[in-house]
């Protein structure tokens, strides 16, 4: 009796847990296909993931499918730097010809080769660096110089470099242009090396050699530094090369654009205006002379580069105002138009009716440049200074 009792015990426990399992893995079952990440309906957790991936996705998008890559291109700092130096917000050059020349072009070299080698205080660079030069000319060469380039990402921010530029190897003999431990660039140099360039390709070596200085002394620095393994273009990188050209002509003297001080009186005492034919023609002073309601002035007009469809190769100014001229010619010119003598001579002739011809037309009289940093599709920055861009002053002719 009790052997049967015992045995009926023990299938009634092996019965349940048997009826445990299975209850437990339906339900599992059931979870898993009924989820609502199963069925399409996203949890919290999947939605924000979701949202922050689309957020990513459209940034891109929005800016070409791809991060600005200018926010880090060492090049285009420097550039813009000295864009800002040269020029104001409106693209106005602060000084005529400030570098010497009208036009600053940075080309980057289109091979590069690099060593690297490191002591226990110093670490030196060797760059071999080769430009494309041939269509160079050398007669609108003026200066040339390398952009020394510290990395913005370099491990130690007080680190000092010394670098020297030589057409053989090594560099050593040279003089060494410093790198502070607080400069993003620094210039050398290098006209001699390009003004004696033939053409085709300019191969030139550059060394640095980066002092350590205190902080890499730190035994812990140094030892962060190792495990790291930290590559050489972390503290230095390839020169660009800056040639300072002047294309396309000369330039116009600012000094014509500086207006004289007016004082009480002067314009009535000046009746004419050197080689003006106005004070000879009988009577033409004393023309009645009708104010026109839409006189003959200067109007501004601004439009930014995108709007024309130049903001691809354009980096700055953003805005450009050209002004216009427009309005109504007067029928006597006095001095203040600054007419030439053809234009009088034309009024006067369709005063009289002699012949039909009309009359002479509001046209701008005086022009200021323009400073304009624009990227090439070589991969060159140029800054160059553009003469007749923005109308300064309006006449009849």
């Amino acid at each position: 009796m009790k052997a049967a009792s015992t045995h009926t015990v023990l299938r009634l426990c092996v019965l349940s847990c048997l009826f445990l399992l299975l209850f437990t893995f339906t339900r599992a079952t059931a979870k898993m296909a009924f989820s609502p990440s199963r069925l399409g309906v996203l949890t919290t957790t999947e939605q924000g993931r979701r949202n922050r991936y689309t957020k990513q996705r459209d940034s891109s998008s929005s800016s070409g499918g791809a991060p600005d890559p200018r926010a880090e291109d060492q090049s285009l700092q420097f550039m813009w730097s000295l864009y800002r130096k040269a020029a104001d917000a409106d693209g106005r050059p602060k000084q005529h010809k400030l570098f010497g020349s009208n036009t600053v072009r940075l080309i980057r070299a289109n091979t590069t080769r690099k060593h690297f080698h490191s002591s226990t205080n110093d670490l030196l660079y060797t760059y071999i660096v080769q430009f494309e030069l041939e269509h160079l000319p050398p007669n609108k060469l003026l200066r040339a110089s390398f952009v020394h380039l510290k990395s913005p990402v370099a491990p130690y921010p007080s680190v000092k470099c010394e670098a020297r530029v030589s057409s053989t190897q090594p560099a050593s003999d040279s003089d060494a242009v410093v790198l502070g431990p607080q400069s993003r660039w620094a210039e050398s140099d290098v006209t001699s090396f390009v003004s004696e360039f033939k053409g085709g390709k300019l191969v030139l070596f550059v060394q640095y050699k980066c002092l350590k200085a205190r902080l890499v002394r730190s035994t812990v620095l140094r030892r962060k530094a190792q495990r790291k393994r930290l590559p050489p273009q972390n503290h230095v990188r390839a020169p660009a090369l800056l040639l300072f050209l002047e294309e396309e002509g000369h330039p116009m003297e600012w000094a014509k654009y500086v207006k004289a001080p007016s004082h009480p009186g002067s314009r009535a005492r000046r009746s004419k205006e050197p080689g003006s034919i106005v004070s000879d023609i009988p009577n033409y002073k004393r023309a009645k002379n009708r104010v026109a309601k839409n006189q003959c002035k200067l109007h501004s007009y601004r439009v930014t580069f995108r709007d024309l469809g130049w903001d691809h190769w354009i980096i700055a100014p953003h805005m450009y105002n050209p002004h216009y001229c427009m309005g109504d010619c007067p029928r006597v010119l006095h001095y203040g138009y600054n007419s030439p003598n053809h234009a009088i001579v034309q009024t006067f002739i369709s005063e009289l009716g002699v012949a039909d011809i009309p009359l002479p037309s509001c046209v701008p009289y005086k022009y200021k440049p323009i400073s304009v940093l624009m990227i090439e599709k070589n991969g060159s920055i140029v800054y160059k200074e553009y003469e007749d861009m923005v109308a300064e002053s309006c006449t009849c002719r």
